[in-house]
């Protein structure tokens, strides 16, 4: 496999919810670019995991946060684009950049996106409702990227803090899907199916290139294929995977299980992987992600019987939260004695 060692990888992960997530897309990186460096921006990760994820990738670079979210809470919503300024910052002396979300899965090498000069900054689109994702961005390392990363940080923290704007970014019908999002598509001025831009940020002109998310940031629920170069474990996957919730009308089962088995495949694998270097005997729910009983890992097989029963279960802890809640809003909020 051809791979560019000047790639660098940029990941950001805060709190130990997604710390399993982070596990298995460092592994995916070690896999797919093993020429490649990676740095960790984290932050209230429980010491015992930090220190076996060290030893489990000890070329990659974990530079703690010190992010003060108790005090501001849409700072934790902003918190991916503060990171990766400061990324574009400190990085910026270097060629290739690929800055990923937490919850993907890197397949296959992606430095021949990068390998054209037509790009300071590559992200992605799709013929959706939502047309753009940020979970993948792609960049060169200069002066104008830095401006980019500023400059939609910015905008960003203005619509998160403008109640108007705010609800603007999440109602589904205006088809922006979150904060980040509206401000990169005010930025570009963006129309659907045009592919190259040049925007103006801190006196630089900016060059963006779209590409398609079925490449580059995969979201839906499809079969695996050799065209696709980094999946997206997004919104309604992570119940599923984090909490060990029933398949949903958004996420059937039948179109999610080759994606759904394979980021299980290799979590495992990373899982024994990360032991073995840690001397550790870690557990996949010591890492917050559910193996659920029905589903045969090695094969990818499906049990029939024990997902009937473990729907039930679901069905039965589903209705005894929302039986918790309404006894909330009938109490004022005061506890329950359940």
């Amino acid at each position: 496999m051809e791979n560019d060692p000047a790639v660098r990888f940029i990941v950001a992960s805060y709190g130990a919810k997604h710390v399993g997530m982070l596990l298995t897309h460092l592994h995916s990186i070690v896999q797919s670019h093993p020429a490649a460096s990676a740095a960790v921006y984290w932050q209230d990760i429980p010491a015992p995991l930090i220190e076996a994820l060290r030893a489990a990738f000890p070329r990659y670079d974990f530079r703690e946060t010190a992010f003060d979210f108790s005090k501001d809470f849409l700072l934790r919503i902003s918190s991916k684009v503060h990171s990766w300024c400061r990324a574009a910052e400190e990085h910026a002396g270097e060629r290739d950049l690929c800055l990923a979300d937490v919850d993907t899965l890197v397949l296959r090498d992606v430095s021949p996106f990068l390998a054209k000069d037509d790009a300071d900054v590559i992200f992605t689109h799709k013929p959706d409702r939502t047309a753009l994702n940020t979970g993948v961005i792609l960049a060169h390392g200069s002066a104008a990227t830095v401006a980019f990363f500023r400059t939609w940080r910015d905008r960003t923290l203005g619509i998160i803090r403008d109640p108007v704007l705010y609800a603007q970014a999440n109602d589904y019908s205006l088809g922006y899907g979150a904060a980040d999002q509206m401000a990169l598509w005010q930025m570009l001025g963006y129309e659907r199916g045009r592919a190259e831009y040049s925007v103006t940020a801190e006196g630089h002109a900016v060059r963006l290139r779209a590409e398609p998310c079925a490449v580059l940031n995969e979201t839906n629920s499809l079969p695996v294929t050799d065209d696709q170069h980094i999946l997206h474990y997004k919104s309604g996957w992570q119940p599923i995977l984090l909490q060990g919730r029933a398949f949903t009308r958004n996420r059937p089962r039948l179109d999610s299980w080759p994606m759904f088995t394979l980021y299980l495949r290799r979590f495992r694998d990373a899982l024994v992987e990360l032991n073995a270097a840690a001397g550790t005997r870690f557990t996949a729910r010591d890492f917050g992600i559910v193996i659920p009983s029905y589903l045969e890992v090695e094969t990818g097989g499906f049990d029939a019987a024990r997902y009937t029963v473990w729907r039930a279960r679901e069905a039965a802890k589903s209705a005894g939260r929302t039986m918790r809640y309404a006894v909330r809003k009938l109490t004022g909020g005061a506890p329950s004695l359940s």
